[in-house]
C-alpha cells in the first residue's frame, strides 16, 4: 500500500504521522507519496511509505510517480 497525501493550495503536502498524528507540511513537487522520520518514536511514518523510498521503489517507479502526481493535481 501507499498512502498518498493531500496537496494544499500553496502547492506543499500536508503529511500526518500515522503514529502519534504529528502534520507538517513538505515541499515536494513530484509526488503526494511522503514518509517522514517522526520525533515520536524516531521512526518513518508511515511504515508503508518507508519502502518507497528506502527500498528504491521510488526511483524504479519514477514514470509510476509522474502519474500519482498529475492524479493528485487534476481535482
Amino acid at each position: 500500500m501507499l498512502i498518498l497525501y493531500p496537496r494544499l493550495s500553496n502547492g506543499n503536502v500536508l503529511w500526518t504521522c500515522d503514529n502519534c498524528g504529528n502534520t507538517t507540511e513538505v515541499t515536494c513537487i513530484e509526488t503526494n507519496a511522503v514518509a517522514l522520520y517522526c520525533m515520536c518514536d524516531e521512526s518513518m511514518h508511515p511504515k508503508c511509505n518507508e519502502k518507497w523510498y528506502n527500498k528504491g521503489v521510488y526511483f524504479e517507479n519514477k514514470k509510476l510517480t509522474t502519474t500519482l502526481n498529475n492524479l493528485g493535481q487534476n481535482d
